[in-house]
């Protein structure tokens, strides 16, 4: 569940904090609309599922929770209710869903700090399991979450390139870190991603799932899918709703929270990813950070971090790095507004 932080289509040639880059009225509007359309209607079909044994890990970026917050308090009081009876975990992953790798080491390690703080104000428990943005990691990133932030399991990207042979459906190891590892199922969550609506109904994907061979069936998609990309009209959230019934003819398969999943089972082997993978249609993170535009604001940005933390422009630097923004980068107006958010705070640092 993310909510990126909408910057200004003019933003100011100088900023004197970080509110100046935002264009509050928008980012309101489209997080109400999203509310309405999808989180309220998602928190109903999770509450009315629990006798069902349904579950699911939901990260929750530190932008939505400041939104929901001053918007939706309500989702928040849902969604504690929903953790504390064992149906959601919450896992952790960047404040402000900025991609690794693509900012400093030290900077990603203090964004998941951050986040999981602020998981732990709000909920009252504490995150077990980490993702990164459009669940990009690598080795390098699982060095970090393992011994600058003492996590046990992430969740990865289960790219064909990556697994060889071996299959998504098992928990893997770190090739030099305690640190467990579990791919998504790339082809099963597409299917959700793009069939929803159309062909596929929750028959169809519990058969498929349920005879799967291995620990566990890894399904990510954005919560937005439900109602927000995919209107509630396709019926996705009937499709949620007829899930566990459907999965229920199969009594050796279950619901089971990322957590749960991953330490029921010991890794049947070493897993290396030396390069980065996400479920990007690159499967990596060159959508990110290939174009022009984008290596221009990257490097704008490496730039000014040292300063902008200095003189308390943190948070403004900080949402110039949303994974959500970068990837927007590719659209030509999009990145010349990007341009000139980040020209106004080199101004602001400069004076």
């Amino acid at each position: 569940m993310n909510q990126p932080i909408e910057l200004k289509k003019e933003p100011p040639t100088r900023v004197s904090e970080w509110v100046d880059l935002v264009d509050e009225a928008v980012m309101r509007k489209r997080f109400e609309e999203a509310a309405g359309r999808c989180y309220t209607q998602l928190m109903k079909v999770l509450e009315e599922l629990i006798p069902h044994g349904f579950k699911v890990g939901v990260k929750v970026s530190g932008t939505f929770l400041e939104q929901a917050e001053r918007w939706g308090k309500w989702l928040l009081e849902e969604l504690t209710s929903l953790v504390s009876r064992g149906a959601v975990e919450l896992i952790a992953g960047p404040y402000f869903n900025s991609p690794p790798l693509l900012i400093p080491n030290d900077e990603f390690v203090d964004q998941v700090r951050l986040h999981v703080k602020k998981v732990e104000e709000v909920f009252g428990c504490k995150p077990r399991v980490f993702a990164g943005p459009y669940l990009a990691y690598s080795d390098e990133v699982g060095r970090l979450v393992s011994d600058e932030l003492g996590f046990k399991a992430a969740l990865t990207e289960g790219v064909a390139q990556v697994l060889a042979w071996r299959s998504p459906h098992f928990v893997y190891k770190h090739p030099a870190r305690d640190l467990l590892l579990l791919p998504r199922d790339q082809t099963l969550s597409n299917e959700i991603a793009f069939g929803l609506g159309k062909w596929l109904t929750a028959a169809i994907l519990a058969e498929k799932a349920s005879h799967v061979e291995g620990h566990a069936v890894l399904l990510g998609v954005p919560a937005e899918t439900f109602g927000l990309a995919i209107p509630a009209t396709a019926g996705v959230f009937e499709f949620l709703r007829w899930l566990p019934r459907e999965l229920a003819k199969y009594p050796w398969a279950s619901f089971a929270t990322p957590s749960e999943a991953i330490e029921k089972h010991e890794p049947i082997d070493v897993l290396s990813i030396p390069n980065p993978v996400s479920w990007l249609e690159s499967g990596d993170l060159r959508l990110l950070s290939e174009n022009l535009l984008q290596q221009v604001v990257l490097s704008l940005l490496t730039e000014l971090r040292g300063l902008a933390a200095e003189k308390g422009y943190q948070k403004a630097w900080r949402l110039l790095t949303q994974s959500d923004l970068l990837l927007s980068l590719r659209n030509v107006s999009t990145a010349i507004r990007a341009l000139k958010a980040t020209c106004a705070l080199r101004e602001a640092l400069a004076g």
